[in-house]
């Protein structure tokens, strides 16, 4: 496996990490899609199939189809190789090591370097100016993930808890900004919404909704506020600890090591933190006893990405109209 010192996207190699990184990271092609249609549009490669008549440009379809391919990143990406940062753990060099574990180890090697990619993307705000957002009208998408949607699970889970904890009749109180409302739980009120939001999100429960949009965490110590550092920790954990050789066959769950590793990486990416082991530890036990999945805040991607809605506008929608998602990276 060609690893030169210089950071670049290759076809082949995006193929043969992007399983892992999907996997353990939620990554999605359509992060790299800006710099995959730059690298398409510079070569001499015909990219323009037409349809009826109507041209339409396969940018990933021909990046995966030409694996030498290669797609380079911003020009402003301070690229420092992982493996400069942990030449104890990616020596491609040492003679005599095993070649099945030597390609794992590079597979590793790959992953966190593409996602350091993808973290600075993220951190940069350089995904809300993806040639996705320029063309699609993703507008109401982005007010729906950022905005409706929040309000209005947070409106469906106080109803929900209203009847699981509180005995009918009891009083629950609604708060908007500095007003508040209080609504016995077995007004009509409350009963129709709850019929409606049933109709309107069939599939979703309370524990979905709490899984959607946590409560804030009271423990002392415990930082599961930004959703990407979590993904970091919990996608570098489990890729280290099911692929990379110095890791994958340890008996201990969750090692010293390891811990200290992806300390290491977080300092690599320049994440600001007061992270020590025992930190990464409790926060690693408990996003297992919770089955943490990741997911990133995309305009056109994130946790609400997955939520089925029925909105019916006439009874003959209702009676017919599919579930709807509003998952967009496939557009």
């Amino acid at each position: 496996m060609d690893l030169e010192n210089k950071f670049y996207i290759q076809s082949q190699f995006l193929q043969l990490v992007e399983p892992l990184m999907e996997k353990y990271y939620d990554l999605h092609s359509s992060m790299l899609i800006d710099e995959i249609k730059h690298c398409i549009e510079n070569s001499s490669i015909n990219y323009i199939s037409f349809e009826d008549g109507i041209p339409n440009a396969y940018y990933q379809k021909t990046f995966y189809e030409n694996k030498q391919l290669r797609a380079f990143p911003n020009s402003n990406y301070p690229y420092k190789d992982i493996a400069d940062e942990y030449t104890q753990y990616f020596d491609f060099e040492s003679k005599g090591k095993d070649q099945d574990a030597l390609q794992e180890d590079a597979k590793v090697y790959l992953c966190l370097s593409y996602i350091g990619y993808i973290y600075y993307k993220e951190k940069e705000g350089l995904f809300e100016e993806s040639i996705l957002i320029e063309a699609l009208n993703l507008e109401y998408q982005s007010v729906l993930h950022t905005k409706i949607y929040p309000e209005m699970l947070s409106l469906y889970r106080m109803i929900l808890e209203s009847k699981k904890y509180k005995k009918r009749g009891d009083k629950v109180t609604i708060t908007y900004k500095q007003d508040k409302i209080d609504i016995n739980t077995s007004a009509w009120f409350l009963d129709d919404m709850e019929a409606y939001f049933k109709d309107r999100f069939p599939n979703l429960t309370l524990e979905d909704i709490n899984e959607l949009l946590p409560l804030p965490n009271k423990k002392g110590g415990r930082k599961f506020t930004d959703r990407t550092v979590n993904n970091i920790i919990w996608g570098t954990y489990q890729l280290l600890y099911n692929h990379h050789s110095q890791f994958k066959n340890s008996k201990v769950k969750i090692s010293k090591e390891i811990c200290d590793f992806i300390i290491q990486y977080l300092n690599y990416l320049n994440i600001k933190h007061d992270y020590v082991d025992t930190d990464i530890k409790d926060k690693l036990k408990d996003m297992i006893k919770r089955n943490y999945i990741p997911k990133w805040d995309l305009p056109w991607r994130n946790v609400f990405s997955s939520i089925e809605e029925k909105q019916p506008e006439s009874e003959l929608e209702r009676l017919n109209q599919p579930l709807r998602k509003y998952d967009l990276s496939n557009l």
